[in-house]
């Protein structure tokens, strides 16, 4: 998890330049979002609860509804990382030590 947390940090996603959202989904405020709750669950775990949880899920729905729309332009692989490391806190829950 640490080493997606850095390649993610290294590599920000790609501005949508025509404000489009895929799905309805609002990619940046998602992005936002979701690294802030999976800071949170890999820096400040004590912190994180059942109400951060609750928000990666609903984040994990918002993100894959939007992947299969995204385009090339989109860097669908950085979404693909923030997707992989949601999945992980989410099956992982807010007071494992995983």
């Amino acid at each position: 998890m640490a080493r997606l947390w850095q390649e993610s940090r290294d590599e920000r996603p790609p501005a949508r330049s025509n404000g489009t959202e895929p799905a309805g989904v609002d990619l940046a405020a998602l992005d936002v979002r979701l690294s802030g709750c999976i800071h949170t669950w890999l820096y400040h775990r004590q912190s994180f609860g059942e109400r951060h949880l609750y928000t990666v899920e609903v984040l994990l729905r918002d993100l894959e509804r939007a992947l299969p729309e995204l385009t090339e332009e989109d860097g669908p692989h950085v979404w693909q990382r923030l997707h992989r490391m949601a999945r992980l806190v989410a099956d992982t829950g807010p007071h494992s030590t995983a």
